[in-house]
């Protein structure tokens, strides 16, 4: 989520067939949706716009960690049917033991859970991951001199309307500019610092 700025329920109805190991890419279409609130039947609806729908490619590390997860849940799932008849057949990239997706309410509380393990004491959901996604490639593209358009971020994460991204890229760019800022007067400083010139 973090490398990708997906949302919670883009990210719980991503199916294997969805990755494209060779490129690279993944292509985003649909979210998952529990009716009864995250109990029983779930439903995979289209996303939350249509901008939302978009294909966008993902780093070779990214890519290594989906091959070791699937080795993994393919092993996982192999066990559990062996030992009990419930087992769901399903092309989720995130399930329980049983094949079944996870819930957003899975992600939140796992979030949490790991959350008490740092000493970060603000609160934050898993949709913090895309907000910080969208601040990496503005910080990125800030920093390499290459100045990624908005239109290139909004087409990646999704957002039809360019308020949203435009309200992350002036907070990112006034918070870079006052970091430089600071920078530039402890730089002076150090300069006009009398302790600090040489003695003649």
């Amino acid at each position: 989520m973090l490398f990708s700025g997906v949302r919670p329920g883009e990210f719980c109805a991503l199916e294997w067939p969805d990755f494209n190991f060779e490129t690279h890419d993944v292509h985003i279409y649909k979210t998952l949706h529990f009716p009864q609130g995250g109990s029983g039947a779930y439903q995979l609806t289209p996303p939350k716009t249509t901008g939302s729908v978009r294909t966008f490619d993902v780093d070779d590390f990214i890519v290594e960690m989906f091959k070791r997860l699937k080795v993994k849940q393919y092993a996982r799932h192999k066990r559990y049917k062996e030992l009990h008849d419930d087992f769901v057949e399903t092309q989720f990239i995130l399930t329980n033991n049983n094949g079944t997706p996870f819930t957003n309410w899975k992600l939140v509380n796992r979030m949490a859970r790991l959350m008490k393990l740092t000493n970060i004491k603000k609160h934050a959901t898993p949709h913090i991951f895309r907000h910080t996604h969208i601040t990496m490639l503005i910080e990125a593209s800030i920093a390499s001199g290459s100045q990624i358009d908005l239109k290139t971020i909004m087409k990646r994460v999704g957002h039809d309307d360019a308020k949203t991204t435009l309200k992350i890229y002036t907070h990112v760019t006034e918070r870079m500019m006052q970091s430089s800022s600071d920078k530039l007067k402890i730089h002076f400083q150090n300069i006009l610092n009398p302790k600090d010139l040489p003695r003649m």
